[in-house]
């Protein structure tokens, strides 16, 4: 009776790892169909995957019955219309401040000084969720306060990658010293954005409030949109010039997380 029992658990347990050898191969020729928005012979999914021919068939057609793929007209294979739900769903069960939260808090544990979380609204920048600093000494703000977007390294950040039309109306609506170092002429404005458009990351360099520096990035959904931002802060003495570049790949090593979240590539 006990060898019986033995024999059975030892049957399960052998085809609970095939099944699961089964779903990361199906998942390997999912990646590969994704990769070929075109199409791609059953051949080429075999090398592409390294599945054997004759596994990728039978895995390939149970994809095709799912409707996580399609065949074409000329022989080739595509992602399946089931993708798209699927894309979907996942899109609408996203929070940017849950999905985002993890990140900014080991950016804040990472740095010791004020992580925000923010989104464009016109021309100016909402707050949606912050972890402060460890410090006695911090910067205040607060939860759904907004600030100028086009002195700020958050909204530097989101319209450095927003459509003309948004940064025009932004410099419409002026660009207000906020200290003696804030970037006001509408050229220099444009051509800091095409800085940080280049380099990835914005700074704003005690020109929204005194005595403050902030280094903040982009963050991406899946469909490549920048959707939000987020940056450090902390007072200058403690955020010094020669600290922004370390800061900065901290910052954007935490946005592309947040982006990942979101299904960026």
């Amino acid at each position: 009776m006990a060898d019986e029992t033995t024999r059975t658990a030892a049957a399960r347990t052998g085809a609970a790892v095939g099944e699961a050898k089964a779903l990361v191969k199906g998942i390997a020729l999912l990646d590969a169909l994704l990769t070929a928005p075109g199409g791609i012979t059953l051949a080429e999914l075999a090398r592409a995957t390294g599945v054997a021919k004759p596994t990728a068939h039978r895995l390939l057609a149970t994809l095709l019955d799912a409707g996580l793929a399609r065949p074409l007209d000329d022989g080739r294979y595509a992602l399946g219309p089931r993708c798209l739900t699927l894309g979907a769903g996942f899109a609408d069960g996203l929070d940017l401040r849950r999905e985002a939260l993890p990140a900014l808090r080991e950016l804040a544990e990472e740095t010791g000084e004020t992580c925000h979380l923010g989104v464009l609204a016109g021309s100016e920048v909402v707050y949606i969720e912050k972890v402060d600093s460890r410090h006695a000494v911090r910067m205040q703000s607060r939860v759904g306060s907004t600030q100028p977007a086009l002195s700020t390294s958050l909204g530097r950040a989101l319209l450095a990658h927003a459509d003309a039309a948004t940064v025009e109306a932004a410099l419409a609506a002026g660009v207000v010293a906020r200290t003696p170092r804030t970037t006001t002429d509408p050229a220099a404005v444009r051509a800091l954005l095409a800085r940080v458009r280049e380099r990835g990351y914005a700074v704003d360099d005690v020109e929204n409030e005194p005595g403050v520096r902030c280094v903040g990035a982009p963050i991406v959904d899946h469909e490549g949109r920048t959707v939000a931002a987020l940056s450090v802060s902390g007072p200058e003495i403690r955020v010094t010039e020669a600290e922004v570049e370390r800061l900065a790949v901290l910052v954007r090593a935490a946005a592309r997380t947040v982006s990942r979240a979101l299904g960026a590539a």
